[in-house]
């Protein structure tokens, strides 16, 4: 049963007057994220068969999380003693569909893996030990399978020349850049990101916060997006990146999508239907506008910028960023990731949304897809 408040606050709010007090601000959407068993079990790391790891979108996820998979056992020849040593020696570990998980597939190997989105880069190992039978355990830095990197082209990656200028990459790859880069495409977030959202900020941290968002209008100062209407989307970001200079010179407010695009920024896990909106209210206000492919990847989800850098290389036409698509009724049933809406062709993060659009005649790519059917999709837009 419902009850109304009665309760008469006139002679309480004629007091804060006098008081002098400031109205502030607050936010009704909980910022507490709720951390299921299954977030807890995935930070610790679990195995799996391989049947339950889900590629949809290319990469790998596990009950509609963002996960990588790797082997535990190096017992072979002892190589588990190597591998402590150095992790590098040992299996690489997956973050997407790839290449060599297709032969794994093809050869009917289907071992068991330990799925986990721990984003430390150290990963528990064991192996038997051959002469004495005795189980050996322990952790060490495992190093990114190259083939999942060219299968995403995750920073361009399927532009570097073998060798030296990929295992230098493979050397320097954090998780985290990663997993922040396909936060959009994935509903939860790591446990890590979730209990670190605000560490290291101030503790006046949200009064300097709305001081310089008010200061600037609610508008983002890289793409110019008016956020006065959805506060909650813009951010303040530290310009030298320490969070405890609370200086006006080194605070600047942006759009979540602007903020998350900024040099070490992993960790800024942002909502799909957050990174719409904000393509959504740049169109409205006239400011989704392209000149050359810098302006398409500065308009976009990263997590699309591997499909842009191919299609740059074959220098098809330039997309829309965040394309609405409107049934007969004008009502708006899908967004396209890229679009070109001439041809009806388009790339799609959300699969309900392409089921949609393709409903009313379009040709829909996945992440996936677009990246291993680059020629078609290039050729589609010619």
């Amino acid at each position: 049963m419902a009850f109304k408040l009665t309760v008469d606050f006139s002679s309480l709010d004629q007091a804060v007057s006098q008081m002098g007090a400031e109205l502030i601000e607050f936010d009704l959407e909980s910022k507490v994220i709720p951390i299921e068993p299954i977030d807890r079990k995935l930070n610790e790391g679990f195995e799996v068969n391989f049947e339950d790891i889900e590629f949809d979108t290319g990469l790998a996820s596990y009950q509609g999380r963002q996960v990588l998979l790797y082997i535990k056992d190096h017992s072979y020849n002892n190589k588990i003693y190597t591998v402590l040593e150095d992790g590098s020696k040992g299996n690489r570990f997956h973050v997407a569909d790839c290449e060599m998980l297709e032969r794994m597939r093809q050869k009917g190997r289907f071992d068991r893996y330990v799925v986990t989105n721990k984003l430390d880069g150290m990963f528990p190992v064991s192996g038997t030990d051959n002469r004495t039978n005795e189980l050996v355990e322990g952790e060490t830095d495992l190093s990114v399978c190259q083939y999942c990197l060219e299968a995403t082209n995750f920073q361009k990656f399927a532009s570097l020349k073998r060798g030296a200028p990929r295992r230098d990459f493979v050397q320097n790859f954090k998780l985290a850049d990663f997993f922040d880069t396909y936060s959009s495409f994935f509903k939860f977030m790591p446990t890590g990101v979730a209990s670190n959202q605000t560490s290291h900020y101030t503790k006046d941290w949200e009064t300097v916060s709305k001081r310089i968002r008010e200061k600037f209008n609610y508008q983002c100062q890289q793409c110019g997006l008016d956020l006065a209407q959805h506060k909650r989307l813009l951010h303040v970001h530290h310009i030298n990146g320490v969070k405890s200079d609370n200086s006006d010179s080194n605070l600047t407010p942006l759009c979540c999508d602007c903020h998350r695009k900024q040099p070490d920024h992993q960790h800024m896990f942002i909502k799909h239907e957050e990174t719409k909106l904000i393509s959504h209210l740049r169109n409205a206000q006239g400011l989704n506008v392209k000149e050359n492919w810098q302006d398409v990847y500065d308009l976009a989800d990263p997590g699309i910028h591997g499909v842009i850098d191919l299609l740059e290389k074959y220098h098809v036409s330039l997309p829309e960023v965040g394309e609405e698509i409107q049934n007969e009724k004008k009502e708006v049933v899908a967004e396209m990731e890229l679009a070109w809406p001439l041809k009806k062709v388009g790339i799609a993060i959300d699969k309900p949304e392409a089921i949609e659009a393709t409903k009313l005649g379009w040709k829909v790519y996945s992440m996936r897809h677009a990246l291993s059917q680059i020629d078609q999709l290039a050729s589609s837009l010619r």
